[in-house]
């Protein structure tokens, strides 16, 4: 499995796990913000949380009010080393 579809399987589980009433779809690379009913602000910002927490790095500010997809976070994590 490439990196790419890794990091998609892995942002899929943490989606899943951030919001455990959704059902969230097999392929997610569309998802945006509220596409999802738990997907509000602050279900963003838990998401976001979760993401650090499991790839072990931070966001900086204007990241985290800039990523409210699926597509800017992938986008975002690739400029990451993790």
């Amino acid at each position: 499995m490439n990196k790419n579809k890794k990091t998609i399987e892995e942002i899929r589980n943490l989606l899943q796990k951030t919001f455990p009433n959704e059902k969230v779809p097999k392929s997610i690379l569309g998802l945006k913000l509220g596409d999802l009913k738990e997907w509000d602000s602050l279900g963003n910002f838990n998401l976001l949380l979760s993401v650090e927490d499991f790839y072990n790095l931070k966001f900086e500010l204007n990241e985290i009010s800039n990523i409210q997809s699926i597509e800017k976070l992938l986008e975002t994590l690739s400029k990451k080393k993790y």
